[in-house]
């Protein structure tokens, strides 16, 4: 019988999500959007998340109805912890149920020490760090009413291993990491929480570092594996980790990166 992709995730099959509804912020750009498509091969219907890409979001819905899989989008400033709120409880209501969250809404901002304002640093924490808290404070109702709930957060690289500016990010990305494992065993038994830290991935939010002809090649060479991630090398890590092949597996912070943390 000649291979197909789609033959991977027949129901039954290894990282199976058939049936399942996971809501993905920030999922209509970059790693959100690789792991919307991913988890619909994996047979899950999926929530699309967006701030103000709604023509993007909108579109990565109809790529998850072209797989035969249904979706919905729902608008957030994930800075705010009402609109967060809002978000998940229409998410719940949608089928009546949330089996998954995946946390991938977020912000980059890489000033030096000096050139860090208030404004700047309030929203990389309150983006990246109060939207992932508010965001699973929010679906664990709804969570511990599925038979076998995970949550998936994003960090980064900048999680555990220091860079030269944007100290605001790189702590508030450890304190996703360190969230995750207090929430891991805070929610456990009834919730799986674990996170995967993407090393340096081509999105449209870094495109700056990327297109850099200099920085680009600087990363290839210090990157084991010879070249930077793309966001579809991020998604299966994350279907992963919602299935049921992962349910001994909470507390974890999955490096995504290519071998560069080694270095």
């Amino acid at each position: 019988m000649a291979f197909s992709y789609s033959t991977l995730f027949l129901p039954g099959s290894v990282f199976d999500l058939s049936d399942s509804v996971v809501l993905v912020t920030g999922g209509s750009r970059g790693i959100g959007r690789a792991v919307v498509l991913e988890l619909a091969r994996a047979g899950a219907d999926v929530v699309v998340h967006y701030h103000t890409r709604e023509e993007a979001a909108a579109s990565v819905a109809q790529e998850v109805r072209a797989l035969g899989r249904e979706s919905m989008v729902v608008a957030a400033n994930v800075a705010k912890r009402e609109q967060v709120e809002r978000m998940v409880r229409a998410a719940g209501e949608w089928k009546g149920r949330l089996d998954g969250l995946v946390t991938s809404a977020g912000v980059y901002r890489g000033p030096s020490i000096e050139e860090v304002t208030v404004e700047g640093w309030e929203e990389v924490f309150e983006k990246n760090l109060g939207g992932t808290f508010w965001a699973v404070r929010a679906a664990v109702p709804w969570l511990r009413k599925a038979p076998a709930p995970a949550v998936v957060t994003i960090s980064s690289i900048f999680g555990s291993h220091p860079g030269i500016g944007g100290a605001p990010y790189q702590m508030a990305k450890a304190g996703v990491e360190q969230l995750t494992r207090a929430l891991a065993l805070e929610l456990s038994p009834e919730i799986r929480v674990n996170s995967v830290a993407p090393g340096f991935v081509r999105t449209d939010m870094n495109r700056g570092a990327h297109e850099d002809p200099e920085f680009h090649r600087a990363i290839a060479r210090a990157t084991p594996l010879g070249r930077w991630g793309e966001p579809e090398d991020v998604a299966p890590a994350v279907r992963y980790l919602l299935s049921r092949e992962s349910d001994w597996v909470t507390g974890a912070v999955l490096g995504i990166d290519g071998g560069i943390a080694l270095r």
